[in-house]
């Protein structure tokens, strides 16, 4: 396969830096380390061309940086209160507002980031009740708040209370209208997404569930003020036939076309792995079918992300010997056993500082 001409541009994180990284397809070179000392920027949020946010999951600050991304520089430009423990940040369609998920202080922030500002305009509270788990679930959890193909809706799901919370943006109002409950009990959503990606409305909605390792697939149907959500699937992230081990830890769930793919974390291998599904169509109701797992390179890939082109996974490991991958998928959806191109975890620091967030952003 051709490997592009020109170096993308990758963006990463561990506690205490934001990097920058070139990627040609076939190798990749770390180009900017940001000093984010004190720190732990877990997830971040790019809005072109040099406006960057990013979470502190450590504390109760959300932040903005001005990164110039072809001088490979970082300056940060503003803090703000808001929740503890923010761990996902996703904009609206027109990248005015912001919202993030506070995993530890179980709550949802709503943020105004017009003409590049931060600024809080509400905080809505996850209160359902919750789920049987006494140690994983001893509070609400919201772990990614998405937004919908429509533009309209925002889905949070919660790890502590087996819900997704549906929250409507209309006329600014960012007000929660729907309580999807998830089954089975102390399955523990984490990320998820909806599909089809290129619709103007999703017809469906898999979640990924990181305490039961499932994932969960939802018939949606939109209505005046809500979406209404049926499950209609639900599959081991190790495929149908798997005996995982008890510790391990249902990652992300990134959709490329008609194919799934899942990181399956803490499995107890000398790496972890992506697990690949195809969406078969059964009528109207698609049907998740394991296709193949690959190994990371690594282990804990609590983050991967899927390369402008649509034809890689950038994969972070924060444990092995690995850093960052990158997994060639191929024409039919499956994925290269050999990576294109890798980091020593070492170019990170010590050992398990590898990377927590890899996306490409130019």
């Amino acid at each position: 396969m051709a490997r592009q001409s020109a170096p993308g541009r990758v963006l990463l994180s561990n506690g205490g830096h934001i990097y920058l990284a070139d990627y040609t397809g076939s190798a990749f070179d770390i180009t900017m380390t940001g000093d984010d000392a004190g720190h732990s920027p877990s997830w971040l949020a790019f809005s072109e061309p040099s406006l960057l946010y990013a979470v502190d999951e450590s504390s109760n600050l959300t932040r903005s940086f001005n990164l110039d991304v072809a001088g490979n520089k970082l300056e940060k430009k503003a803090e703000e209160v808001g929740s503890a423990g923010v761990v996902y940040l996703e904009f609206n369609k027109e990248r005015t507002r912001m919202v993030g998920a506070a995993y530890g202080a179980g709550t949802i922030d709503v943020w105004d980031t017009s003409e590049g500002g931060l600024s809080l305009i509400s905080t809505l509270k996850s209160d359902d009740p919750l789920g049987p788990n006494k140690e994983r679930q001893n509070a609400p959890h919201p772990h990614q708040a998405l937004l919908d193909p429509s533009g309209r809706f925002f889905a949070v799901n919660d790890l502590g209370t087996d819900h997704i919370l549906l929250i409507d943006s209309a006329d600014d109002a960012f007000k929660i209208v729907n309580h999807v409950p998830v089954e089975p009990a102390g399955a523990g959503p984490r990320h998820g997404s909806f599909y089809p990606r290129d619709a103007e409305k999703a017809t469906h909605y898999m979640v990924l569930c990181e305490i039961k390792n499932l994932i969960i697939v939802f018939e949606l149907s939109y209505t005046d003020s809500s979406i209404e959500f049926t499950k209609i699937q639900e599959i081991s992230s190790f495929g149908p036939d798997a005996n995982p081990s008890a510790d391990a830890a249902a990652g992300e769930l990134a959709i490329v076309g008609d194919h799934v793919y899942i990181s399956n974390r803490l499995t107890g291998d000398e790496t972890d792995d992506i697990s690949h599904f195809a969406i078969h169509k059964c009528g109207e109701k698609p049907e998740l079918r394991f296709v193949d797992s690959v190994s990371t390179g690594g282990t804990l890939p609590r983050m991967f992300s899927v390369t402008s082109s649509g034809r890689e996974l950038l994969v972070g490991n924060q444990g092995g010997a690995l850093g960052v991958v990158a997994i060639g998928i191929n024409e039919d959806g499956s994925l290269e056993k050999e990576f294109r191109a890798s980091i020593k975890a070492s170019e990170f620091g010590e050992a398990g500082a590898g990377p927590q967030f890899v996306q490409q952003i130019a």
